[in-house]
């Protein structure tokens, strides 16, 4: 009795330290490591578009294997409905992921909108499926300053969860002189499209971090370094629960560029 005892104790250690190993974040340090930087990338995606699937499958790719040095990926993919006229409507797609799209064109100045756009912590769009331009632009983004954010969150009722977000450490030289956003998004991983229509006709589409709610909580206002910040949000639309996440970032409302950016599981 006590050797089947003993027999199941390392069975159930085992299963512990592979789940601990299975959810180990990219910020979790050994001795010779340092800390990566936390990153926001904004896919700008459409599964009406024949280009997108590969930038679908680079976001994937970046979340899961995290390959930039210094670098922790965090992204939502956000699906534009500009696509859906052209012979198959996206159900991830909303307006107001277009309009989004169209407040970074002109941020930017180019006045350029197209899919599959990558936006790296809100300063830099490059062409979603180029791989390396994608890595460029997230090592880039890794060297500037920004503020420090940490998620808390708790169901409230059913179908809603209360989302907390601490913003510290904004450095003054970021902070003066601008009005700042916390922005949270609540994102789904693991979703899945036969596409029957349109350019992607007969193709099984596999998508990760998509966006399922977006918007502000709250706003930093110039020369402030920090605060907590709070909102309870619907828990609508989600296929499965257990996939996902909540993603929040501290955006400048002017310029649209990002200074930090979390993620956290739901409660």
């Amino acid at each position: 009795m006590k050797a089947s005892h003993a027999i199941v104790a390392a069975v159930l250690a085992l299963a512990c330290a592979t789940a601990v190993s299975a959810w180990t974040t990219p910020n979790t340090l050994t001795a010779n490591q340092t800390p990566r930087v936390a990153v926001l990338a904004e896919l700008f995606t459409s599964e009406g578009c024949s280009s997108c699937p590969p930038a679908d499958n680079l976001l994937r790719q970046l979340l899961r294997e995290q390959p930039v040095a210094g670098v922790e990926v965090i992204a939502i993919s956000e699906h534009v409905d500009y696509w859906n006229r052209l012979g198959w409507r996206d159900p991830f797609s909303s307006s107001q992921f277009s309009d989004r799209q169209g407040e970074y064109a002109r941020a930017f100045g180019d006045g350029q909108i197209y899919t599959p756009q990558l936006v790296i912590d809100g300063s830099a769009g490059v062409v979603g499926n180029d791989a390396a331009a994608v890595r460029r632009a997230l090592a880039q983004a890794a060297t500037a300053p920004r503020a420090r954010l940490a998620i808390s969150s708790r169901g409230v009722e059913p179908g809603k969860v209360e989302v907390a977000v601490a913003v510290s450490d904004l450095p003054p030289a970021v902070a003066a002189g601008a009005t700042f956003e916390v922005v949270v998004a609540l994102v789904e991983d693991g979703l899945e499209t036969a596409v029957t229509r349109g350019e992607n006709a007969r193709k099984h589409l596999h998508h990760d971090a998509v966006a399922r709610v977006l918007g502000p909580i709250g706003s930093l206002l110039p020369g402030r370094s920090g605060g907590e910040f709070r909102r309870t949000l619907a828990l609508t639309g989600f296929a499965d629960l257990g996939r996902a996440r909540i993603v929040a970032f501290l955006q400048d409302r002017q310029s649209r560029r990002v200074v930090g950016v979390a993620a956290a599981s739901l409660p």
